[in-house]
């Protein structure tokens, strides 16, 4: 269990969009969960998942995270690859 002994006012802290982009890419590494990032850094999820959209918006993000449709033309029968077919 960890304790901490607050001495004076504690003041919000401030994170620079770079230091909220590397907390961000640490999530993932190793099997590191959202959670385990956020306890190293002793901060909560939600500043996590807050970060991770406002950066987003901003064109900052890993666009890694995103799932991209395209659209592709349908195959006609001499393009389609010969492959077998399971029968029960």
């Amino acid at each position: 269990m960890r304790h901490e002994v607050i001495v004076g006012v504690e003041r919000r802290r401030r994170w620079r969009d770079d230091e909220k982009q590397a907390i961000l890419e640490e999530v993932g590494v190793n099997g590191a969960t959202v959670t385990d990032v956020a306890r190293r850094h002793d901060i909560t999820r939600q500043h996590i998942y807050q970060w991770r959209r406002a950066l987003r918006r901003k064109g900052l993000g890993a666009g890694s995270d995103r799932t991209v449709f395209l659209p592709l033309p349908p195959l006609t029968s001499d393009e389609a690859p010969d492959v077998p077919v399971a029968t029960s």
